[in-house]
């Protein structure tokens, strides 16, 4: 997006939140975001109350972007420094607000992506600490002490990568692998991957347990995925800034590495814009 028309879209909260609203509701149509009729009555400023099951709502009800009180400017200009990758303590920062309610909003937008991705569901009902609820409230319990490491494979399509969390594996698998069928690992950062395995390019993992791991060194050459000049040279740089890795947020880093190398050619303010103001799908129904 042109800073030129960013700067006229948070000029101000009216101007931030007609333009959030534009992703919410098509042609300005509202509806109940429970049982989806359109029988609506207004009860008091900005709420609606459906008049077939009761639900009191207002125009943000059960989306991404109503987890935290970040005013609609605040979303947008959150979403911007998102963009341009700004880390977490410089966007509370330049936003006026707390380290920690700066990591919930940025949280929140990784989520958001990670919904919209094509293993959504299987990810969220997988990985144990991150909880998306049908009211739009969520939370993404602890740092996953004594969880299972996730396992992810890339696979790459053309100008798209896949990074696929295969359930049946995990950190303690790749280890296996290697010390039983001489599977080639590497790290870089705090990632550990492999050699080719099936299908996939190569396995992502966390590498906190596994470098300690039976001494074993994850400095094998020649991995087939370093030869890559598609989805792992780009990713190179990002992976080793990541500082530390737990469980539950290994999925959220991955999943937004994913969307930013697939849509490394677009404007991407818009689609982040739209992911925010979907509504929390319900993965349990």
């Amino acid at each position: 997006m042109k800073l030129e028309l960013y700067e006229k879209i948070v000029k101000t909260e009216n101007s931030a939140r007609k333009f959030l609203l534009g992703f919410c509701w098509k042609n300005h149509q509202r509806f109940c975001p429970k049982c989806r009729t359109r029988r609506l009555y207004a009860i008091r400023q900005g709420y609606r109350r459906c008049s077939r099951c009761g639900y009191t709502f207002h125009d943000f009800s059960m989306r991404f972007l109503n987890n935290g009180n970040l005013s609609c400017q605040q979303w947008l200009r959150l979403i911007k420094l998102f963009e341009l990758e700004a880390p977490t303590s410089r966007m509370a920062e330049q936003l006026g607000m707390s380290y920690n309610t700066a990591y919930k909003s940025v949280t929140t937008l990784r989520m958001a992506i990670v919904a919209h991705s094509l293993d959504a569901r299987l990810i969220f009902s997988s990985i144990h600490g991150l909880d998306l609820g049908p009211s739009g409230k969520f939370r993404k319990e602890g740092r996953g002490n004594g969880m299972r490491m996730p396992v992810f494979g890339i696979v790459e399509r053309g100008d798209h990568v896949f990074v696929d969390l295969i359930p049946e594996l995990d950190a303690e698998s790749i280890l296996h692998f290697k010390m039983n069928f001489h599977l080639k690992t590497a790290s870089l950062g705090k990632i550990i991957y492999t050699d080719r395995y099936k299908h996939y390019a190569a396995l992502l993992t966390g590498g906190s347990a596994l470098s300690s791991a039976c001494r074993i060194k994850h400095a094998d050459k020649g991995l087939f995925i370093d030869s890559s000049r598609g989805f792992w040279s780009f990713s190179k740089a990002w992976f080793q800034r990541l500082r530390g890795i737990s469980p539950v947020n290994f999925p959220l880093y991955i999943k937004e590495l994913e969307f930013r190398y697939n849509h490394r050619h677009e404007d991407i303010f818009p689609i982040l814009a739209q992911y925010l103001c979907a509504f929390v799908p319900n993965f349990e129904q």
